[in-house]
């Protein structure tokens, strides 16, 4: 499992877990050329109350890769 901690302009802090796949979804969509803002909104979501300052995903994969991403909302 992998974790998201997403912190907000307005300052309030989320974290919650997903699965392996989600790093598959992203490193596609950053293939495809997607960053900041519109890679947030594919990959996650855009209905947030407060936007996001940055989303960071953390943990290790089943085959033991380090994942440490942040993606800046902007």
């Amino acid at each position: 499992m992998l974790k998201f901690s997403i912190s907000f302009v307005d300052g309030s802090y989320q974290e919650f877990e997903e699965s392996d796949s989600i790093f598959v979804k992203l490193k596609t969509l950053q293939k495809s050329g997607l960053e900041g803002k519109e890679l947030v909104h594919e990959l996650l979501t855009d209905d947030w109350g407060a936007p996001p300052v940055i989303v960071k995903l953390t943990g290790v994969l089943e085959d033991a890769t380090v994942v440490d991403e942040n993606i800046r909302y902007n």
